[in-house]
């Protein structure tokens, strides 16, 4: 057992060390979490068309089959058999192109997408990405960075993609020039700007541009991945270059893939560095001065399905809530282990989705804010809120029918606001309607509209100084699983790749079809706001379980907001994130992070790891 935690804390320290190997057969150690974004967006499947409904079409594939947000399907009608005019064997049937989907939501055994315009796709057709070699052009531009340093990059990273057996890739030369000739500028290609005609001249499916440019004196690499006809962006991720890669001899492409010393450096300054820069190598994370400690504090026999932590005004003390959705519990954390405080039986009117720390009537002790939900419509929503009197949870306000969410939109450390958005069976979240509400007399009263954008959700979301400081943006997960950071109603950001996952499923039963049909909407882990690296701006730390073990970083630096995605290790669910402010200015955080992981076929049976950082 021993040995086993020890594997498994040694996983964790991926987290916070670098990007890391994807897998040790298909990917190179500097470029593993990029090879395997890729590879994840070309599954090899072919499915079924059960149903459309105007633009969304749903399939009869899911996570099962490999599938995962974001891929770009092609969408085909069946015809007659034909067979072989002398041995009358049934060679395969006819197929007429209908057009393309993007998937958006995917669930175990289905997943459901919008349609292109112009798509004629009808019931019984079918959907797939082919399962031979996917064509793929990989076009470089270089600005800042030596030509050397950029050409071992892009060589590394065209090795690597062959070696998974997925992709036959060319480099897009020609593309270059072309693009050069029409005055299309490199921001512009990012943006997928004059890209239209570029599938049909150069006979291009696929576009992996890479973009090296120089942020905070480091090289970079900006990636975005187009998909032709349309020029739709599939991907767009960002990492600093691996220090692995060196530069070789002028014309000697070969050096990249070459064996390399390695680069540990003896001083991390921060977690930040670690998460983003890749400084650390591969095998020295279980050993030696450059290893991050870890900590299991708790593992529990149950799937952790929200979780929060937060420093009590009154004692200081840090706490940690979690339910299982039957039952909420509380825990102070006392030199890096749990002390129970209490624990709250819910009534059977639903299941909790969601639980979060907040000091709501200003008493200095931590309330907890508890999102509840049953799918039947004499039931749906009835949230609640808990405090602790001497020493027991106590229900402040009881049977709300709203989606509760404490925010902290002054950054003052601890949230002290509470919102909330009306249920809707068309949604499931109102559109654009928040209220602030405040606790008088055991009721929650209204106090004032929220101005929030029309996309926003009261779940996976919370306030951020990403902006930089004293600038506090909402950082939400919306409805197609994009990261959007926002001030008000005004979007600054999103992502292009999918984020959140691994929630409570909310079914909405409704008689609007004949016969009545369900909606099933996902609650969203609660992104997580920290400064990483003590120089008093916030970043925003969020899980991806789009794909095990993978987390991302959204940081603001002087080219403006990043997004970057990190191998942890993981093999199980990362349910919730929290930290631990540090003692002092400057000083670093303690990270708190919950993983679940299933022990039976069907994901009924679970246990959860608590895992924290400690000090450096």
């Amino acid at each position: 057992m021993k040995l086993r935690v020890a594997r498994a804390l040694a996983c964790v320290t991926l987290v916070l060390a670098a990007v890391a190997l994807a897998t040790a057969q298909t990917a190179a150690p500097t470029l593993g979490v990029l090879v395997s974004q890729v590879v994840a967006l070309f599954p090899r499947v072919d499915g079924d068309v059960l149903e459309v409904q105007g633009e969304t079409v749903t399939l009869s594939i899911g996570k099962r089959d490999g599938l995962v947000p974001g891929v770009e399907l092609s969408l085909y009608r069946e015809g007659r058999e034909l067979r072989h005019p002398r041995t009358g064997e049934v060679l395969g049937k006819t197929e007429q192109a209908v057009g393309r989907m993007l998937v958006q939501q995917v669930f175990e055994a289905y997943a459901t997408g919008r349609a292109t315009p112009g798509t004629d796709v009808k019931p019984g057709d079918r959907a797939r990405v082919s399962a031979g070699k996917v064509r793929l052009t990989l076009l470089p531009l270089v600005d800042g960075v030596k030509d050397g340093l950029a050409e071992a990059a892009t060589y590394e990273l065209i090795e690597t993609l062959n070696k998974t057996g997925r992709f036959q890739v060319a480099l897009g030369d020609a593309v270059g020039v072309w693009l050069g000739q029409q005055g299309i500028k490199r921001q512009d290609v990012l943006d997928g700007k004059g890209l239209a005609p570029v599938g049909e001249r150069f006979k291009i499916e696929n576009l992996l541009v890479v973009s090296y440019t120089r942020v905070e004196k480091k090289p970079y690499m900006d990636v975005k991945l187009f998909t032709f006809p349309g020029g739709s962006t599939l991907l767009t991720t960002a990492l600093f270059l691996p220090p692995s890669i060196k530069a070789g001899p002028k014309g000697d492409f070969s050096a990249a893939g070459k064996p390399k010393e390695s680069q540990t450096p003896g001083v991390v300054k921060s977690l930040l560095a670690r998460l983003l820069t890749g400084e650390l190598d591969a095998g020295t994370y279980s050993s030696g001065e450059s290893q991050i400690p870890l900590k299991e504090i708790a593992k529990f026999p149950y799937g952790v399905i929200g979780m929060d932590v937060a420093v009590a005004p009154r004692d200081s003390g840090p706490r940690m809530v979690v339910t299982d959705g039957e039952r909420v519990y509380l825990y102070k954390i006392v030199e890096q282990k749990l002390e129970a405080e209490w624990t709250y039986q819910a009534s059977a009117r639903g299941r909790i989705f969601s639980v979060q720390l907040a000091d709501l009537n200003g008493d200095g002790v931590l309330d907890v804010v508890a999102n509840r939900y049953h799918a039947n419509p004499a039931i749906l929503m009835t949230s609640f809120i808990l405090t602790t009197t001497a020493g027991k949870p106590a229900v402040l306000v009881d049977n709300v029918s709203d989606i509760l969410l404490a925010v902290d939109p002054t950054g003052e450390g601890l949230k002290k606001t509470l919102w909330a958005q009306p249920f809707d069976p068309k949604g499931f979240f109102k559109q654009g309607d928040v209220q602030r509400v405040v606790l008088r007399g055991g009721k929650l009263v209204t106090d004032g509209r929220v101005q929030v954008p029309s996309t926003f959700r009261a779940t996976g979301a919370t306030f951020a100084g990403i902006a930089g400081k004293g600038l506090h943006a909402l950082a939400f997960v919306d409805d197609y699983n994009r990261m959007r950071i926002s001030v008000d109603a005004e979007d600054m950001w999103r992502s292009a790749a999918p984020v959140g996952g691994g929630g409570v499923k909310l079914e909405v039963m409704t008689q609007v079809e004949r016969g009545g049909r369900s909606y099933i909407y996902t609650s969203e882990p609660m992104p997580l706001a920290v400064d990483l690296d003590g120089d008093g701006v916030e970043e925003v730390v969020v899980p991806q379980n789009q794909l095990p073990g993978r987390l991302a970083v959204v940081y603001k630096g002087p080219a403006g907001y990043r997004f970057q995605t990190v191998n942890s290790g993981f093999e199980g669910t990362v349910t919730a994130l929290g930290a631990i402010p540090g003692d002092g200015a400057g000083s670093m955080p303690t990270l708190v992070i919950a993983v679940v992981r299933s022990q039976n076929f069907f994901n009924t049976i679970a246990e959860t790891q608590i895992i924290v950082t400690t000090g450096e």
